[in-house]
C-alpha cells in the first residue's frame, strides 16, 4: 500500500530526512506533488511499482508550499506541480535538474456548487449569488492563483473578495463545497469530477487565466534520481498518460 505523506513542518524536517531518506537504495522514491494529482498519481505509482519493483511514496499539497519545503531541505526525489511558477523558482535556485524538466499534462478550471445549485450562464453571474466562495490560497497553490486571475479578468475580484474563503489546497476547496461549508468553489475540473456532492455550474474559459500546465522534474542531487527519472518517463509514456487521462487530465501539446 502506498504511503501518502502530508505537508511537512519545518520543526520535523530533520526527522523526515532520516526517516524517508528519499529512496537512497533506489527501491523507493518520494515525489512531492500537487494535491489535485492525488488519485491519478497513486494509481500511476502502483502501475509503476508493479513493473519495476520501485515503490513510489507521495507528499501531496499546495504546489507553492511544497516548493518552499524543498527549498528548506525537505526530502524529495521528484516534484510535480500544478503551475510553472513554483518550478521556475526551484530551477532558478538550483534545486531541480533542469534537464529533466517536462510538462506532463493540462487541466481546466470550473465553478462548482452543491447538488442543488443552478448552472450559471457566465462567471460574472457569480456576483448576483449569495454565499461564500472557496478557492485554494493563491499564496500556497496555483489553483488559487488561476481562480483569482479568472475573477480579476472578469472584473469580479474586488466585489467578491470579501466572500472568498482561501483553503490549503484545491482538494480542501472542493471539500468545503462538498460538505456545505461554502456555496461555491473555483477548482480544477478533475477534482470536481471526484466529489459526489458537488455539481459544475460553469466551465471557466481558459482565456480568463494562465494555461494550467503541470511541470515535473527530478530534484537536484536526489538519492533516488535515477528511479525518479524512470517514474517521470513512465508518466510520459503511453501507459502513464492513459492513467492520467483516465482521471480527466489532458495531454500537453508542445
Amino acid at each position: 500500500m502506498k504511503r501518502r505523506i502530508g505537508l511537512w513542518l519545518p520543526a520535523i524536517l530533520g526527522a523526515l530526512v532520516v526517516g524517508c531518506g528519499g529512496g537512497g537504495e533506489n527501491d523507493s522514491i518520494l515525489v512531492a506533488a500537487a494535491a489535485s494529482l492525488t488519485d491519478a498519481l497513486v494509481e500511476a505509482g502502483e502501475a509503476f511499482e508493479s513493473r519495476t519493483g520501485i515503490e513510489v511514496a507521495f507528499s501531496f499539497g499546495g504546489s507553492n508550499a511544497l516548493a518552499r519545503q524543498v527549498e528548506l531541505g525537505a526530502p524529495a526525489d521528484a516534484v510535480i506541480f500544478a503551475g510553472a511558477a513554483p518550478m521556475d523558482r526551484l530551477e532558478a535556485s538550483g534545486h531541480i535538474d533542469a534537464g529533466t524538466r517536462s510538462n506532463l499534462l493540462r487541466n481546466r478550471l470550473v465553478l462548482i456548487g452543491d447538488k442543488g445549485a443552478a448552472p450559471l450562464a457566465a462567471l460574472r453571474d457569480l456576483a448576483s449569488t449569495r454565499g461564500r466562495i472557496a478557492l485554494a490560497d493563491p499564496a500556497l497553490a496555483p489553483a488559487g492563483l488561476y481562480a483569482k486571475q479568472a475573477l480579476e479578468t472578469s472584473g469580479l475580484w474586488d466585489g467578491l473578495q470579501s466572500r472568498v474563503i482561501p483553503t490549503l489546497d484545491v482538494r480542501a476547496a472542493v471539500g468545503a463545497v462538498d460538505t456545505g461549508s461554502v456555496a461555491f468553489g473555483l477548482v480544477y475540473a478533475t477534482d470536481a469530477a471526484n466529489a459526489s456532492g458537488v455539481v459544475v455550474v460553469f466551465e471557466v474559459p481558459e482565456t480568463l487565466h494562465d494555461p494550467i500546465v503541470y511541470p515535473a522534474a527530478v530534484v537536484n542531487e536526489a538519492d533516488g534520481a535515477v528511479a525518479a527519472q524512470m517514474f517521470l518517463e513512465f508518466l510520459l509514456s503511453d501507459d502513464g498518460r492513459a492513467v492520467l487521462e483516465r482521471h480527466g487530465f489532458a495531454p500537453v501539446t508542445e
